[in-house]
């Protein structure tokens, strides 16, 4: 591992501004790891330009890397040494004309699409539009008569199945050539012959060789942190490379899933993914007059020629997700489906965490990771975002309801089912009852683990193949069509003729439960330790839950196929659970770990504990039942003094929304011999407001706390509030991704540490998990140590032996204690983070619990606000010193 000192020979990263000079570290480091394949965890606070660092990092790298990487192309091209050299230097240089000529082509199609896009006016767009809403129309009009002419029920039979191919003869399976009959092997060598021989058209041969250029490839958690970072691509300008020659910006395409990308008019309206997917995947499927207006059959020169018009309208300029979907709706071309055209030839790939993640979704999209850059940012959620992806769970309903909707259907369409849809549809029904009767008869408590073959070797399961299961749903698309006619069912049932008449079909928007408890099953085939099941009872419902615990698993393909891994942050301490829980396998010299400071002066940060309050309680919010009124009345008491000293705006930050609530009723009650509440003594200096539950009320919150900021000013009329006060939940909707800049947070509050409950049974599962991989690590080394001497492992004496065991368990019980911590102390990185976000912004840090004077829990801190905390036994942690200490920090401001 390397710190962040980094002493590289100057460069140009082409930064669009002058670069701090933590900026330039932060480049350099960047740069040396992708050089030498490196896994980097870069930690930068958020107002330093991050996103830039990283853009101009990356791409400077690669511009290089252009030039370079093809000089050894044609020195290590195949070659005869026995060949004149006269003929070896005219086969590289035919091999350079060709691979330049491959970017000059895109570049010049490029550059027409630019000189077209600058001449379009508005009104020539509106004319666009206008035609295609016409035509959008017609579609749907066809649509709606032919479904009128269809069986109500034949869109609900599944094609046939071959049971013993296992394959089918649903026409997705056609392959591109359009011969069914012919393997996708036979296929592929065919097409390869065929390229080989020079049947293709000159169109495609620009599109030969950009799959093995190396690309960035740049996820975030969510859209809008996507679109933030491509308004910052947009920025600088990098030289051209001995390839691609244009002066203009890099090549970018955003991806997405379909739910962002799709431009159908119905199927875009429905609110579940899946839904999305299921009813596109059927659209394709249909007859030609009935298919989606938008996928391009890559069959005819028409809509080949379309797709490529679409590539290099994308190519032109940086593109963002609504822009995607704005070019597929004037071109009449489908983005989703047309943008996998244009990451071949791109330098920077945009995408989600599922998108990266999954490799189910890395295939659907056709995107290799081999040998590429890899920037994962906002990586402090990344072990959650895995955990979370790859965890499930199905109750009781689940399992009685699908059940009951395959019976059905298998009733309905049995008859007009072949052997091969029988057979699977009759194990299904097998798979169903056992898990039925497991739930009912399961005598565990709430939380108790199951063993994940006790729900598989039940009942002669186990002589089900689940994978040709799960293979024959994802072909067959059972599990939409029987969610499908359940529905209709349903409508058909409730609704009376004449209503039928007039009613449209109530669209499907959520997961068919046939697909969930699928994808359950296929977990519970994961090995045991990779992850646990539960058995749960709650809202009068029993459950399984299958919780992953190992999320180096499903992470470390990426890590294998790419070139290098950037994990990127504002606050990434603790950094030992990513080398511990994700990086376990990776040589410890392969990784490189940086964290520069901020940009602000030291002057401009003030960090204090504040361990006792006014009346002198000591101020630890462990759980207490009895002690909620008091240390909440004290907390208070701090609260209405801080308001003293903390001009304009403080976030106060507290351990759960429970708690939030309890700590307002206390301070909305009226204390003996007081006049007033604390509620009211402190609204007499701020304003309050609270963090709701309700998603949908967020932006409504925020808007009134800066709206009541933006109105105070310091010669407001006596008795008027002098600011505001937004009370907040670590791990809620405003501890991440919002920023509380200059008067919105001149106070940060952390109120209490926000464990985790330690008695869940998920949390007892991952520290058991934590457990025993410390306790087999130190076992495995602790012997390896005594190997020497006693080479026959018999021979070791009984106290060297307990000795070992002893300092196992202690190796455990260290290590889940920390892991506890440090679940702890991210979330509470993530939310002071929120403060401080430019250069000349300043504020200070208040944590409320004296534990946050013990020297474990500070060292799990950002840097940058422990180098700048007042710690130590000479430091006065009572709200009088703190006091003292935070109104001198104001004065000079």
């Amino acid at each position: 591992m390397q710190k962040s000192e980094i002493n590289s020979p100057e460069r140009d990263f082409h930064h669009p501004y002058t670069p701090y000079g933590i900026q330039v570290d932060f480049m350099n480091a960047l740069s040396d790891t992708i050089e030498e394949g490196k896994i980097g965890i870069f930690e930068s606070p958020t107002g330093k330009g991050k996103s830039l660092s990283l853009i101009c990092g990356a791409m400077t790298w690669l511009r290089d890397h252009q030039s370079l990487s093809q000089l050894n192309l044609y020195q290590d091209a195949d070659q005869d040494d026995s060949e004149p050299t006269w003929v070896r230097e005219y086969h590289m240089n035919m091999l350079k004309e060709k691979h330049l000529r491959k970017y000059q082509q895109l570049e010049a199609r490029i550059q027409r699409v630019r000189a077209l896009e600058q001449r379009e006016k508005a009104s020539v767009q509106s004319k666009k539009w206008l035609g295609l809403s016409d035509e959008i129309r017609g579609y749907s009009k066809r649509v709606r008569g032919a479904d009128k002419d269809d069986d109500e029920t034949s869109k609900f039979v599944v094609e046939d199945w071959d049971s013993d191919t296992e394959d089918s003869t649903s026409k997705d399976d056609t392959n591109v050539e359009g011969n069914s009959n012919i393997s996708s092997e036979v296929q592929g060598l065919l097409k390869k012959l065929t390229r080989q021989t020079g049947g293709r058209d000159d169109e495609e041969e620009d599109e030969d060789g950009f799959d093995d250029e190396v690309k960035i490839f740049y996820a975030s958690r969510t859209h809008s942190q996507l679109s933030q970072f491509v308004q910052q691509l947009r920025l600088p300008r990098f030289p051209p490379s001995e390839l691609y020659q244009s002066e203009s910006n890099l090549r970018h395409v955003p991806l997405s899933s379909r739910k962002q990308l799709c431009i159908h008019p119905t199927v875009s309206r429905l609110r579940d993914l899946n839904a999305i997917n299921d009813k596109c995947t059927e659209l394709q499927q249909n007859p030609v007059d009935r298919r989606c207006p938008y996928m391009m059959n890559e069959r005819e020169i028409d809509d080949r020629v379309k797709s490529r018009d679409f590539r290099d309208r994308v190519l032109s300029d940086i593109r963002d997700i609504e822009e995607m979907g704005e070019i597929g709706k004037s071109m009449s071309v489908c983005p989703y489906y047309a943008s996998r055209g244009a990451v071949q030839m791109c330098e920077v790939v945009t995408l989600p965490y599922p998108l990266l993640l999954q490799s189910s979704y890395r295939k659907a999209l056709s995107i290799s990771l081999k040998n590429q850059i890899i920037i994962i940012d906002e990586a402090h959620n990344l072990l959650d975002a895995i955990t979370s992806l790859f965890s499930m769970a199905i109750s009781y309903s689940d399992i009685v309801r699908s059940k009951s909707c395959v019976e059905t259907y298998l009733a309905k369409f049995s008859k007009r089912l072949n052997g091969g849809n029988k057979v699977y549809v009759s194990q299904i029904i097998r798979l169903l009852n056992v898990l039925e009767r497991f739930l009912v008869g399961f005598q565990g408590s709430n939380g108790a683990e199951v063993l994940q073959n006790d729900v598989l070797l039940k009942d002669g399961v186990d002589t089900i193949n689940v994978y040709k299961i799960d293979k024959y749903l994802e072909k067959s698309k059972l599990a939409r069509k029987v969610e499908s006619y359940a529905t209709y069912v349903v409508e058909s049932a409730t609704t009376n003729e004449k209503e039928n008449k007039t009613k449209k079909t109530r669209p499907i928007a959520s997961v068919p439960v046939l697909s969930k408890i699928m994808s359950f099953l296929m977990a519970l085939t994961n090995p045991s330790n990779e992850g646990k099941v539960f058995f749960e009872q709650a809202n009068g419902d029993r459950h399984l839950k299958y919780l992953l615990l190992d999320p180096s698993f499903h992470f470390r393909s990426i890590v294998e196929e790419a070139r290098c891994v950037i994990l990127a942050g504002g606050t990434m301490e603790p950094v030992g659970d990513y080398m511990r829980y994700l990086f376990p396998y990776v040589p410890i010299e392969r990784i490189r770990i940086f964290s520069c400071d901020h940009v602000i002066p030291n002057e401009n940060l003030g960090a204090w504990t504040i361990a006792t309050g006014p009346t002198g309680i000591d101020l630890t919010f462990t759980f207490d039942r009895q002690r909620i009124d008091m240390i909440g009345q004290e907390l208070g008491r701090t609260i209405a003094n801080l308001m003293f000293v903390v001009p304009d705006g403080m976030v106060v930050f507290f351990p759960s929304y429970k708690y939030m609530d309890e700590v307002c009723l206390c301070w909305k009650k009226k204390l003996p011999n007081a006049s007033t509440t604390i509620w009211d003594q402190i609204t007499k200096r701020k304003t309050i407001f609270q963090e709701p539950r309700d998603s949908a009320k967020v932006d409504s919150i925020l808007s009134s706390y800066t709206q009541t900021l933006s109105d105070t000013s310091a010669d407001q009329q006596p008795g008027k509030a002098k600011g505001a006060i937004l009370l907040a939940v670590v791990g809620g909707k405003m501890s991440e991704g919002i920023n509380f800049s200059d008067s919105l947070a001149r106070g940060i509050v952390m109120v209490g540490l926000p464990f985790p409950n330690a008695k869940s049974a998920e949390m007892i599962a991952r520290r058991r998990y934590v457990e025993r991989m410390a306790y087999d690590e130190t076992k495995e080394r602790e012997y390896a140590l005594l190997g020497a001497q006693y080479p026959d492992e018999t021979a070791i004496p009984p106290s060297n032996i307990v000795a070992i065991e002893d300092s196992c368990r202690q190796a455990a019980e260290g290590a889940s204690r920390e892991y506890y911590e440090n679940v702890c102390m991210r979330a509470v990185n993530q939310s002071i983070g929120r403060g401080i976000r430019h250069a000349k912004d300043y504020t200070v840090i208040l944590f409320v619990d004296s534990r946050f004077g013990n020297a474990t829990i500070q060292n799990k801190l950002p840097k940058w606000i422990r180098d700048r905390m007042t710690s130590g036994p000479t430091a006065d942690t009572t709200i009088g010193g703190v006091l003292r200490n935070v109104r001198e920090f104001f004065k000079t401001k």
